[in-house]
């Protein structure tokens, strides 16, 4: 399968972006992509290779559609998904962490679509979702990129489906990565929350403890 590739995202606020000589912007891309990809040549923190329990227990509940994982790293919520008898498509803008989930999805036995490409671009115009999942994607995109990913998200969810996402909370108000209540407000705007539960991160490996969210958002 040919890997599809859109514009990449690129973690600097829209402001540090206009200020910055393009070399030096398309040098900033290119290190956080070889960051990224170089974390994932061997087994980054967050890849945990164990589904969240509020991703379980939505699934336990809920009637199998179809389903988008928002920066799906290598797999392991799409094959959770695909266990629960979900269709999946997974996207992440590192090559190497599109090139595993693939083989995780084909070791499984599963067939699943993992595409490398931008959340915040044009990506799947013509593909509609019951289920959109983000673990950890949302809280990295800067400001221009967000208004594009809320395009994208009310294009690819189906009346009746479901937003999942979690997030880590800003530490301050002025910093590029997390989210904050005016984040969760906007996802208000086109869709009912129905839970949040705020909490400190909580990985297997004990976590950085860090202030995150989970939320659940429905589109009625």
């Amino acid at each position: 399968m040919p890997i599809e590739y859109n514009d990449m995202v690129c973690s600097l606020t829209a402001i540090e972006r206009e200020r910055m000589p393009a070399p030096m912007f398309k040098f900033k891309q290119i290190r956080r992509m070889l960051f990224f990809n170089l974390r994932y040549l061997g087994r980054p923190r967050w890849d945990t290779g164990v589904s969240p329990p509020e991703l379980e227990a939505f699934l336990e509940t809920a009637k199998p559609g179809s389903a988008l994982d928002l920066g799906c790293g290598t797999g392991t919520n799409l094959i959770t998904l695909l266990d629960h008898g979900w269709t999946v498509i997974g996207v992440d803008e590192v090559c190497i962490a599109v090139l595993r989930a693939r083989r995780k999805l084909r070791k499984a036995g599963y067939r699943g679509r993992v595409i490398l490409g931008n959340v915040a671009g044009d990506l799947l115009p013509d593909k509609h979702f019951d289920l959109v999942l983000d673990i950890g994607c949302y809280h990295s995109l800067h400001e221009k990129a967000r208004k594009k990913y809320h395009q994208n998200l009310r294009r690819w969810l189906n009346v009746g489906g479901t937003f999942l996402i979690y997030a880590h909370r800003k530490n301050t108000p002025d910093v590029g990565h997390g989210i904050t209540e005016t984040d969760l407000t906007r996802f208000g705007e086109f869709l009912k929350m129905q839970w949040q539960k705020n909490e400190a991160e909580k990985r297997p490996d004990g976590g950085c403890g860090r202030a995150a969210t989970w939320a659940r958002f429905d589109r009625v």
